[in-house]
């Protein structure tokens, strides 16, 4: 890997990044029962495209994997309520 290629990946890795955080602001304005759906849909899917995946070996089914994986875990503890520091306010 040349210096070219490097610079490449960090500069896709940091866009990643800042995708991941736009994405999770927007994503706590969701209720949080649409969250649980999204998460769990996203799960199933996972876990039933991995399963085709490894029996047909088709390369479809591995994308639905990757794209059902990156969506649960971009919905991924956002159902819960946000925690403060034990402070109440009124």
């Amino acid at each position: 890997m040349d210096l070219k290629e490097f610079l490449i990946l960090i500069g896709v890795f940091l866009l990643f990044m800042a995708v991941y955080r736009l994405a999770g602001k927007a994503i706590k304005k969701f209720p949080a029962k649409t969250l649980k759906m999204i998460n769990w849909t996203a799960f199933t899917t996972a876990l039933l495209s991995g399963i085709a995946w490894y029996a047909f070996s088709d390369g479809i089914f591995m994308l639905i994997t990757v794209a059902a994986v990156v969506v649960y875990f971009l919905f991924y503890d956002y159902d819960k309520p946000e925690e403060t520091d034990g402070i109440k306010t009124l």
